[in-house]
């Protein structure tokens, strides 16, 4: 049985505002999630390999999973990041690990 988390589907084209918006369960707010999505997909990109063209990251489901994870972290932990005990979820981290071994970097 092959791995789904690597398993390859339809194209996909990385995370689009439309779907945070259904992720999430939100009407609007298409320029804050187009900001975080950016934000998103930078810091995944530079924590894994940055030499990597983004394109070839948006390819794997796993990674458009993570950006949808840290933009949800961060939509709802707006304005409180400053109190928060951790800066990102533990399974963000986890799927970040899963794609540097995807990608075959160990470290970014």
């Amino acid at each position: 049985m092959a791995d789904e988390t690597n398993a390859p589907r339809a194209p996909v084209m990385g995370v689009t505002v439309e779907n945070m918006q259904d992720y999430l369960a939100i009407d609007g707010d298409d320029d804050v999630l187009k900001s975080l999505i950016e934000y998103a997909e930078e810091d995944a990109r530079g924590s894994i390999d940055s030499s990597i063209d983004i394109e070839e990251y948006r390819k794997l489901p796993i990674f458009n999973q993570a950006v949808k994870t840290l933009v949800d972290f961060n939509y709802y932990s707006r304005g409180a990041l400053s109190g928060q005990q951790i800066a990102y979820p533990k399974s963000y981290q986890y799927m970040l690990n899963k794609i540097r071994w995807k990608v075959g970097k160990p470290n970014g």
